[in-house]
């Protein structure tokens, strides 16, 4: 899976680059390949908010979280994203079968 960045108001960092990276791994298990999601980092005052952006197979799959931390954001936000994705994994599986 390629995953791109963009930071708003905040700098880009290696260790948040690491971090979203590793948490992705879990998400690359449910989407049919290529797949390419982009993360949006955005820090307003005390808001940290991550958005993510899925393309995957024709599908698109969209997921935010908003914490006063950044890499609960980013643990919220694959959350999300996981779980969605492997809703749309189980329900090809389902149609394949009928």
């Amino acid at each position: 899976m390629e995953l791109d960045f963009t930071f708003r108001n905040v700098e880009s960092t290696e260790a948040i680059k690491a971090w979203a990276l590793k948490r992705f791994i879990k998400v690359a298990k449910h989407v049919r390949e290529p797949a390419h999601a982009h993360l949006t980092i955005i820090v307003d005052k005390h808001r940290h908010r991550a958005e993510v952006t899925l393309r995957s197979g024709g599908e698109l799959l969209r997921a935010a979280s908003e914490t006063d931390d950044m890499y609960s954001s980013i643990d919220g936000v694959v959350h999300t994203i996981e779980h969605s994705a492997r809703r749309q994994h189980e329900r090809r599986a389902q149609s394949h079968e009928m």
